[in-house]
């Protein structure tokens, strides 16, 4: 699920602590380190903000399967996970 950005002065973003469980880990992992940007708000600096259009490029790239390798539904996906299962006897 996409999260609806937050506009301050122009600055379209969103904060990498307002969105779900398994976006916040993936983000956090996969997102450039100068992609997160700090926003000072009414004497409140925010740390964790990512521009709406980074946003936007990460969770297409990185967070669902393109449609065309996806199955009948699309499912969050960390490029970073190996595709194969391990079994230990």
């Amino acid at each position: 699920m996409r999260v609806a950005g937050e506009n301050y002065k122009g600055i379209e973003f969103i904060r990498i602590s307002h969105l779900p469980e398994d976006q916040r880990q993936l983000i956090r992992a996969s997102l450039k380190r100068d992609k997160i940007i700090n926003i000072l708000k009414n004497d409140c600096l925010l740390s964790d903000c990512v521009q709406v259009r980074d946003y936007e490029a990460w969770y297409t790239e990185n967070y669902f399967l393109k449609p065309e390798t996806a199955a009948t539904s699309q499912q969050p996906v960390n490029k970073n996970q190996s595709k194969y299962d391990l079994a230990f006897k």
